[in-house]
């Protein structure tokens, strides 16, 4: 396959370097919530999964724009 030479620019993904981080600091004895690739470690809220489906059903199917939203 070939692949564009800017390919080559791309680093591995830093979440797995935050990842690694937040693995030592855990060692040390931190209190640290893993939010760093995706999935927390602790179950969703009810009051943010209502929230979410609410979203939903009015019609919040996209992203934000990127500076977010006032």
């Amino acid at each position: 396959m070939n692949v564009a030479n800017r390919m080559s620019l791309l680093g591995t993904e830093s979440a797995f370097d935050v990842l690694a981080k937040a693995k030592a600091l855990e060692a040390q004895g931190k209190d640290i919530i893993h939010l760093e690739i995706g999935e927390p470690d602790f179950e969703t809220p009810p009051h943010i999964k209502h929230a979410a489906a609410q979203a939903l059903q009015n019609g919040y199917t996209h992203y934000v724009p990127t500076p977010g939203i006032p």
